[in-house]
């Protein structure tokens, strides 16, 4: 007795695509539609695909310009890991492994936060919280810059520079389309 699924079984999912037509992909048994149209989703598992997903939601508003508060959470667990971080890298010979794993856990509030951490104390502890990200990033074979775009960072000020004409485009098309006087008599064109 053959007790497997068929899945040829399955309806199509049958949703409208972009254009136009038919989805062609296997819907789920539950609601018939394929994962890209409303089938069963799993959604973000890790940190840094909760926050991808979460700046997915926000695109229509420029938050890199008007800022963006960091949690306090982010805040803690970026200084308890530095100084963990600042015990290991000092200590001869550097256990990297353990560095790596401090790192694996609290990147992303490292990211957030390392350029407060050098305002707190100097360029040189940036430069080894630095040195230790970037060995990090070369052992896992990953791009560190990739995930900076989802989250908000505290710059120093004295390091703010202008915006660059991506930014500026967009800044101006957002505000544009948003504006509080948009069809008033004090809309300018």
């Amino acid at each position: 007795m053959n007790k497997r699924f068929n899945l040829e079984s399955l309806p199509l999912c049958g949703a409208k695509t972009r254009n136009g037509e038919s989805c062609k992909r296997k819907g789920n048994k539950r609601n018939g539609r394929c994962k890209l149209h409303g089938g069963k989703s799993t959604g973000a598992k890790t940190e840094q695909g909760k926050m991808a997903s979460r700046l997915n939601a926000l695109k229509q508003f420029p938050s890199w310009y008007f800022g963006e508060p960091i949690p306090i959470h982010y805040q803690q667990r970026a200084y308890q890991c530095f100084e963990r971080l600042h015990a290991l890298m000092t200590a001869q010979p550097i256990d990297w492994q353990q560095v790596f794993y401090l790192i694996d856990v609290d990147r992303i509030p490292l990211e957030m936060l390392k350029y407060q951490i050098m305002e707190l104390t100097s360029a040189n502890e940036l430069l080894m919280l630095q040195v230790a990200l970037d060995r990090y990033y070369q052992e896992q074979h990953s791009a560190h810059l990739s995930f900076t775009v989802y989250l908000p960072q505290l710059t120093p000020n004295s390091y703010n520079s202008e915006l660059s004409k991506p930014q500026r485009e967009y800044l101006d098309q957002w505000l544009n389309k948003h504006s509080p006087l948009k069809g008033t008599a004090l809309d300018i064109k």
